[in-house]
């Protein structure tokens, strides 16, 4: 398996959807695509923020009146299906299937058009940038694919190589691995998108409140639970891992 990354830099005015992220910088979001077939794919894509961002985002995706968001200077003839899996005050969950399109330039139509089928696709997106991670079988094409991504490239939008080589660990939603409720897994994984557990914290359990609009008292009860059970998830699959494990580790 090989990995291809690269990151889109977006001025104001260049997208829609990224002047959301450009102008709300606590709202990110984590996605994954695949191409069914040479001309449809499907996208599942996880946003995280304010709710007035997430709104913004809902309307830039589902309102045919509202300004699509666009990454090519090419008119595009896809025809995109939405669905709201998850809507809660801070994460909004859109799955979106896409068909004819062999019609567009983008970045995922140029990778249908010229790479291996079965590619997978991994986006992060915050403030002016989209990270992408393509795994792939092979890196036949590669060069093509860049060649066009670039060439097709819409104003205010510029492309900035990473790596490739062979695929390094997947990374995965370690939240999924344990057993939280609902309302403190939202909370917690707010907190991570937000920055609460980075070093320098970016910001405090008051603001991460404010974002969230739920009370202080609140928010910091459910980060203690879901960290409590995290931790204990954590000794549970160490123990089970190298063969310790007991019902009593999970307690």
């Amino acid at each position: 398996m090989r990995e291809l990354t690269f990151e889109l830099e977006y001025e104001p005015g260049a997208d829609p959807l990224m002047d959301t992220f450009i102008e709300s910088p606590s709202l990110s979001s984590d996605g994954i695509a695949s191409c069914i077939r040479r001309d449809r794919l499907w996208r599942l894509e996880r946003f995280v923020g304010p709710a007035s961002a997430l709104d913004r985002v809902e309307r830039v995706r589902l309102d045919s009146e509202t300004p699509r968001e666009e990454m090519t200077h090419t008119e595009c003839g896809a025809v995109r299906e939405h669905d709201v899996l998850e809507r809660a005050p801070a994460t909004l969950v859109l799955y979106t299937h896409v068909r004819r399109l062999h019609t567009c330039d983008s970045v995922l139509a140029l990778a249908a058009r010229h790479l291996d089928l079965g590619v997978v696709f991994q986006t992060k997106r915050r403030e002016d940038c989209q990270r992408w991670r393509l795994l792939m079988r092979s890196e036949e094409n590669v060069d093509v694919f860049y060649e066009q991504a670039t060439e097709h490239l819409g104003d205010g939008i510029e492309l900035h190589i990473g790596r490739l080589g062979p695929a390094e660990r997947l990374d995965y939603d370690s939240l999924a691995t344990v057993s939280v409720p609902e309302e403190q897994r939202e909370t917690l994984r707010a907190a991570i998108e937000h920055g609460y557990y980075e070093t320098p914290r970016q910001l405090t359990v008051a603001e991460l409140a404010e974002a969230l609009g739920v009370p202080q008292s609140t928010v910091s009860y459910r980060l203690r639970q879901a960290e409590a059970q995290l931790a204990k998830g954590y000794l549970h699959r160490f123990s089970a891992e190298r063969g310790h494990y007991s019902p009593n580790d999970a307690d």
